[in-house]
């Protein structure tokens, strides 16, 4: 029996193609929109992390304050401390075990092309805590741990992969950095899902031994960017009392370190401990959070055009429902002729969606979205398949019990007794009128919220960021061995006879060199921290972030000087107390008296630096607008050097690394980048919301436009007779395109009404969802008034076959 239903039910289907091909697209696409954006959110938001007892895993983060708790400085933690607090773990009883990481970016220098790795100095903890699964080899033991200078390195799959050919033999081979030759011991497996903890994307090529990372000597006064420390708690432990322990713990350290250092003065750490499912997810689930709302919003609007379709379609089929009821058939068999007819294309169009969602996964995992976390792992899982096939058996029972509804059996009953003369079934004008306002509201809702988050981003895509993005190049140094082989001096003279070397090509028009400049690879950027307008203890405090460099590498830059002077190259070399600030700055010391000339201080002290110039202020991806000072130097530790060149001419990584070997075979480029291709980087997720959202919008209306088309379609049907005759006694099609435009401003305006009390509802929340730019007057305007214009065009083109013709012809029913 549900065999000839299932056969019935897909005879019937054939013979009306468009109907059913459209139905399984319209509903295939939403639906795998909606199963991808689920598996994503399921992927972030509740699936465990891969790491066992992830939820005792903490990352330790801090910042420097006052006795007021104001940050001196933010993302501070002593390296030192960290060092001090991993050897005396046993001494915190709420702590089983601690691991250190180490980040940085480093050249290898005896595989061809001296390819750049990303490096993960590590305890042996790291991996253990992890329970990293191996390819090949072997964790580091204890025996290679902290203090041991041992050597020895694990490789990831990809490098395994990419560089050994996935040669079997690859532990017996060995990688160079800085000149030391480290043993390979093992290669972690593909399906490893590292723990990302530093910035975006970052994904280790090479892990060594922490005695081999690439930083400073670890003191106690200076905080270290690159070094992440792992906590993972007793099972009984509180995280808070675990937090007050070590933040005890380190204060007492640094006041003892510290005595007498009048930038410690009145200061000390405020640690947080962080679970490791926050720390990786970040912000990335308000993006996913937001692509799920616009595929729900998808599919509520497909779901209404499916329900035209199929209410339609259920008006043409009474007379087989008329005789179907005259041989015997009851109401629930007619829901049971719905929902087979209606199952068979819901499972079509649940297998389609389950393509759809796989090639979205692979969009995500491409980058299309920037970089969201957990993608590595994102794929379609069984919980995938599950939820894909209830939801559309839900829709499709639902679907069945709003059309059985609107079929009135006694109705049916009673066209068959007239023999089927003007007692049709219709759908109630009260349906009718509900799928309009329906729709309208979705979209009017949809097209506010995206129109907000589209002009945020947008402004940010094309704000004037006040520095050279054409023809700029950023190029960072890795000296090898030469930071322990060389003194500081010899390094500079070297570093200098680079830039001599790279100022003689013909394509180059100006090159200086510096630090880290305020936008740059390292997307999570740099902390801030704190000056004085005058000297003492507490005294008028600022935050600012520097920049070291030369004169020519602020220019290739596109700092822009508007008043006073620039470095001079022997104020770089002797790194003179002289400064230049930006216009940020230079407005708050307008206020207190002379800019050019004017002192600053260090916190809490006597030393001061002067101020030459003033430049105007950047405006960087990201970044709040913030006092910045620049700084005359010369580093010879890790430096950049800015290249700008000629118009239409480029430079390449290849090209300045064969110049660098000239002058010294240890000088390699770790990381070459053009400004543009930086900013990209930096405004990827702007780019991402506007082109989303822009694209949400775009299908919104065309949905919402077709599935009133058909509505309006439906209602001029049923009115044709009478519209022929209004036609007939002298009524313009003027006059019946607004008697027509005013029954379709109706369910505009409970929609207008409804989507009001949505909107207030919804600007409550604010930064939860949706930027507080939905609850925008001038948003919602603008889109009421293209919901208006997609209204009158949608019944201009539904009322054209009336109005363009004769009235004789909708007399007569044509």
């Amino acid at each position: 029996m549900v065999t000839h239903s299932i056969n019935m039910a897909w005879q019937r289907l054939k013979r009306h193609i468009s109907y059913t091909v459209t139905i399984i697209l319209t509903l295939g696409l939403a639906l795998g929109a909606l199963v991808s954006t689920y598996n994503l959110n399921y992927q972030l938001l509740a699936a465990p992390l891969p790491y066992p007892d992830a939820e005792r895993l903490m990352l330790l983060r801090g910042a420097l304050v006052d006795d007021n708790n104001e940050i001196k400085q933010s993302n501070f933690i002593p390296h030192a401390g960290s060092l001090t607090s991993y050897e005396k773990q046993p001494q915190f009883p709420e702590i089983e075990s601690i691991a250190l990481q180490n980040i940085s970016i480093d050249v290898e220098q005896s595989l061809p092309s001296s390819p750049t790795f990303n490096i993960g100095a590590i305890t042996p903890e790291y991996m253990q805590l992890l329970d990293a699964p191996m390819a090949l080899g072997r964790y580091f033991s204890s025996d290679e741990g902290l203090g041991s200078q041992q050597p020895v390195a694990m490789i990831s799959y990809s490098v395994w992969q990419q560089y050994f050919a996935g040669n079997p033999d690859v532990l017996e081979k060995t990688v160079v950095f800085k000149g030391v030759s480290f043993r390979i011991i093992g290669v972690t497996a593909s399906q490893f899902d590292e723990p990302v903890l530093s910035t975006p994307n970052w994904h280790t090529d090479v892990w060594l031994t922490y005695d081999y990372n690439d930083s400073p000597a670890p003191q106690w006064q200076r905080n270290n960017i690159q070094t992440y420390q792992i906590l993972k708690l007793h099972k009984s432990a509180d995280s808070q009392t675990a937090q007050l322990s070590l933040e005890n713990w380190f204060n007492e350290q640094l006041h003892q370190q510290t005595r007498g250092m009048q930038d410690f003065a009145n200061s000390r750490v405020k640690l947080e401990l962080i679970p490791f499912k926050t720390r990786i997810v970040g912000d990335a689930s308000q993006v996913s959070l937001m692509m799920l709302l616009g595929s729900i919003v998808l599919l509520l609007i497909a779901l209404s055009n499916i329900c035209n379709l199929v209410l339609s379609r259920a008006v043409e089929q009474q007379r087989n429902f008329a005789v179907q009821a005259a041989l015997g058939a009851r109401p629930s068999h007619l829901f049971h002729h719905i929902v087979t007819e209606l199952g068979l294309l819901f499972t079509c169009a649940a297998a389609i969606s389950l393509v759809v969602a796989t090639a979205i996964i692979w969009l995500l995992k491409s980058g299309m979205a920037g970089p969201l976390a957990r993608l590595q792992t994102l794929q379609l899982e069984l919980h995938t398949v599950v939820f894909a096939l209830m939801t559309s058996a839900a829709l499709c029972l639902m679907l069945a019990w709003i059309v059985s509804r609107q079929l009135n059996y006694q109705n049916i009953i009673r066209q068959l007794q007239s023999s089927g003369k003007g007692t049709g079934v219709q759908i109630s004008a009260t349906t009718r009128n509900l799928l309009i306002s329906f729709q309208l509201l979705i979209c009017l809702s949809l097209l506010t919220v995206c129109l907000g988050v589209f002009q945020t981003s947008w402004q940010h895509l094309q704000r004037e960021t006040g520095i050279k993005e054409q023809n700029t190049y950023q190029v960072a140094l890795n000296l090898g061995t030469l930071l322990q082989q060389m003194t500081l001096e010899e390094r500079r003279q070297l570093l200098l006879s680079a830039l001599d070397s790279l100022r003689a090509l013909p394509q180059v028009e100006h090159a200086g060199i510096g630090g880290y400049p305020p936008i740059s690879y390292w997307v999570p950027g740099f902390s801030s921290r704190q000056m004085q307008f005058e000297p003492g203890i507490k005294k008028n405090s600022f935050e600012f972030q520097s920049t070291a460099g030369t004169a020519s590498y602020f220019n290739a830059f596109g700092t822009k000087l508007i008043d006073g002077r620039a470095f001079t190259m022997e104020e770089a070399i002797n790194n003179e107390s002289v400064v230049i600030i930006n216009q940020y700055l230079a407005r708050q010391l307008r206020e207190r008296g002379q800019v050019l000339g004017a002192k600053l201080y260090s916190r809490n002290s006597q030393n001061s630096v002067e101020v030459i110039g003033v430049v105007d202020d950047i405006y960087l991806p990201n970044q709040p607008n913030i006092a910045r000072i620049f700084i005359p130097a010369i580093p010879t530790g890790y430096p950049f050097i800015m290249i700008e060149t000629k118009a239409n001419a480029g430079i390449s990584k290849a090209e300045i690394n064969q110049l660098l070997v000239d002058i010294h075979p240890q000088m390699r480029v770790y990381n070459f980048q053009s400004t543009t291709t930086l900013l990209a980087t930096h405004l990827q997720r702007d780019r991402v919301a506007s082109i989303f959202t822009l694209v949400l919008s775009v299908i919104a209306l065309v949905l919402a436009a077709i599935g009133i088309y058909g509505v309006c379609k439906y209602n001029i049907a049923l009115r044709r007779f009478e519209l022929g005759v209004r036609m007939s006694i002298g009524a313009t099609p003027i006059t019946v395109l607004i008697l027509i435009l005013k029954d379709n401003l109706r369910p505009l305006l409970i929609a207008v009404c409804a989507s009001a009390c949505i909107l207030l509802s919804i600007s409550a929340l604010q930064d939860t969802l949706v930027p507080n730019t939905a609850s925008s007057i001038v948003h919602w305007l603008v889109s009421l008034a293209a919901v208006i214009t997609l209204v009158t065009g949608v019944t201009l083109a539904s009322a054209r076959d009336i109005i363009a013709r004769p009235a004789l012809h909708a007399l007569r029913g044509e």
